[in-house]
């Protein structure tokens, strides 16, 4: 049974950060609290992130509701962003391990199945969308603007993950596995797709079907086929990193599990 943490009467003087939908309090070890800001836009986006974390109940791969009122969200508390883990490695010039890849990217993917299951499209998917948690695993956070049952959403994705010919108005599950692959290439890379281009030129390379090379990359299969729309939906590229932690497995001793599953 899941135990709503005791909210202060006073958020003042509790440490916080700030996305762009709401602040972020951090309350205690276990949990923090995300508020809506003043404006209608926030406040609405709030609504909608409180209604899609109802609907999805608890998964290992996404955030935790711990409870929720009128105006803020009570959400667990995990380490940080998988962005600032890449930012740490590729400040060492180093990139994630080959576990770290499968196994991130298949918690993703399998997270974004599920919500695909329960009507959601998250729609800002990124690595600042992602959280690890205290023992590494990776899940989907941030669902404040996204879409609901075809509502349409207040969010868009980053133009490195965006193509011009699939809508973000009216997001698809299409729309949402070529992010997914923009994501699956900065998470190997620790740089987003074609990383020094700007917002127009993107918009030019991704129209006319160029991407950055893939060829030498753990997942560079998958990330290609969520580029070029060759999944028809989230399950199949699941089990395309399965094969590939499968694989892995084979070169190693022993099978590798996934440590949020029993062998």
């Amino acid at each position: 049974m899941t135990v709503v943490p005791t909210i202060p009467a006073s958020l003042s003087g509790i440490p916080w950060t700030h996305g762009m939908s709401g602040a972020v309090y951090f309350i205690s070890e276990q949990a923090v609290v995300k508020r809506a800001m003043s404006d209608d836009t926030s406040k609405a986006q709030l609504s909608i992130e409180r209604q899609i974390y109802a609907r999805l109940g608890l998964h290992p791969c996404i955030t935790a509701l711990l409870g929720s009122q009128q105006d803020m969200v009570i959400l667990e508390r995990l380490q940080y962003t998988l962005r600032h883990r890449l930012h740490e490695l590729r400040g060492r010039d180093e990139r994630p391990a080959s576990g770290d890849k499968v196994r991130w990217a298949l918690q993703i993917a399998e997270g974004l199945q599920y919500i695909h299951s329960r009507g959601v499209k998250q729609v800002d998917i990124g690595t600042y969308n992602v959280l690890l948690d205290w023992e590494d695993n990776a899940k989907l956070s941030d669902f404040a603007g996204s879409s609901l049952d075809g509502s349409k959403p207040t969010v868009a994705p980053s133009a490195h993950a965006a193509h011009p010919r699939l809508s973000v108005s009216k997001p698809s599950v299409h729309s949402e596995l070529f992010a997914l692959g923009s994501l699956l290439y900065e998470m190997e890379t620790t740089y987003q797709a074609f990383h020094d281009k700007n917002d127009g030129e993107l918009e030019e390379l991704f129209g006319a079907g160029q991407f950055p090379p893939t060829d030498d990359l753990l997942l560079g299969d998958v990330i290609k086929k969520c580029w070029t729309v060759a999944y028809s939906d989230a399950s199949e590229v699941v089990t395309d990193i399965q094969l590939i932690q499968d694989r892995c497995s084979r070169c190693t001793q022993g099978k590798f599990h996934p440590p949020w599953k029993n062998p």
